[in-house]
């Protein structure tokens, strides 16, 4: 064998031996991290995470928002390019009613299918209770990179704290058509749709009459109550979801309702007849969440995924799917519906403590019962 020989086999084994000692050492790396999780440390630098986002290769996103395929995608794109990962990202949108009830289910047994979720923060309580949404300090992880995540984490009972983000808030309020009702005629209050003028004419959400049940927080159980019992004297169209109950004021089933401000900027810009101003008396807001499953499969990148997504993900997309957060000074969206609950006059109602959601749940009892009793 010539020395041109030997220089080549030498330059080939070379490379060979280089190739070998890089994935070592990302085995070895990953391998830390996830002992460190998996003995209940946590890889607190976004360096770390990215690092184990890459050896997972994939992620699962289980968020119902943006409703957009097109926004998905591009958030997908632009959350690639901030960390350089090359990785295989599935976006399943699941209504985060149906998602509470998988989480719970397969967490049982320690294992879940998705690595990021979406619930409200009441729906969302009874599995951080059982532990099966994962708690993450992620302030000390992204507070230097992603500068709004402080914010996202704050806004929910001391019990919750580190384990839920942010992501924006649902405002209710009254629905109607503007082809069936004028609106100097529309009620003001929300026991004002208690009134007999509109027997037949409101639609209202099965789902324990929500909103109206979230006026619990505010005023109690008797009077809550009382409201709804009201609402059902007047025969109203009961529909499975905030979303079917807009459809029908939309479609003129019914004239009036209750619904989410941001559906109904949607269906105005689909050129629907339908409109949302928030009651005079309480306006009840909904704070939505993403979250990271204690099972999640790829936790490194859903940690990643979701302080991107409730910092510098959701601000792409927020505008153009009318949803933002009343608090957030820097979300168009949310300083829009603030002005108009300001100038109502009316009160934010939302949840501030544990032992709100024990009376609520109670209340929904009530409410149910008197449901199925129609």
């Amino acid at each position: 064998m010539d020395a041109s020989q030997d220089l080549t086999q030498y330059c080939a084994q070379r490379e060979e031996d280089m190739k070998l000692h890089k994935t070592i050492g990302r085995i070895a790396g990953a391998a830390a991290v996830t002992a460190a999780l998996a003995t209940g440390g946590q890889a607190q630098s976004v360096e770390d995470l990215v690092e184990g986002a890459r050896e997972e290769g994939r992620l699962v996103v289980m968020m119902l928002h943006p409703t957009n395929s097109a926004n998905r995608d591009r958030l997908i794109e632009a959350f690639k390019a901030e960390y350089d990962l090359d990785i295989d990202i599935e976006w399943a949108p699941t209504h985060p009613t149906a998602l509470m009830g998988r989480l719970n289910a397969e967490s049982a047994s320690g294992t879940f299918s998705g690595d990021v979720g979406q619930g409200s923060v009441d729906d969302l309580w009874p599995s951080v209770e059982k532990g099966y949404v994962a708690k993450f300090d992620w302030v000390d992880a992204f507070g230097d990179s992603l500068p709004g995540i402080k914010s996202a984490t704050e806004g929910v009972p001391p019990e919750m704290e580190d384990t839920v983000l942010s992501m924006f808030d649902l405002v209710y309020g009254l629905i109607w058509n503007p082809h069936f009702v004028e609106e100097s005629e529309l009620p003001v209050n929300v026991a004002d749709l208690t009134d007999p003028k509109w027997d037949g004419k409101i639609a209202l959400n099965s789902y324990h009459i929500a909103p109206v049940d979230y006026l619990n927080y505010e005023i109690g159980e008797e009077e809550t109550v009382e409201i709804v019992e009201g609402l059902l004297a007047n025969g109203p169209i009961l529909k499975a979801g905030s979303g079917a109950v807009g459809a029908a004021v939309s479609a003129g089933e019914a004239a009036v309702g209750t619904g989410m401000a941001y559906a109904a900027d949607l269906a105005v810009a689909r050129g629907e007849p339908i409109r949302f101003r928030p009651f005079a008396d309480y306006t009840p807001v909904l704070g939505m969440k993403t979250f990271v499953p204690e099972y999640a499969p790829n936790p490194n990148a859903a940690r990643l995924f979701a302080a991107w997504f409730v910092t510098k993900g959701i601000a792409m997309v927020g505008e153009e799917e009318r949803i933002g957060q009343l608090s957030n000074p820097d979300s168009v969206v949310g300083a829009e519906l603030k002005q108009q609950i300001d100038a109502s006059g009316s009160a934010i109602v939302s949840v501030s403590s544990i032992k709100q959601f024990e009376q609520l749940a109670k209340t929904r009892k009530v409410i149910d019962q008197m449901i199925a009793n129609q």
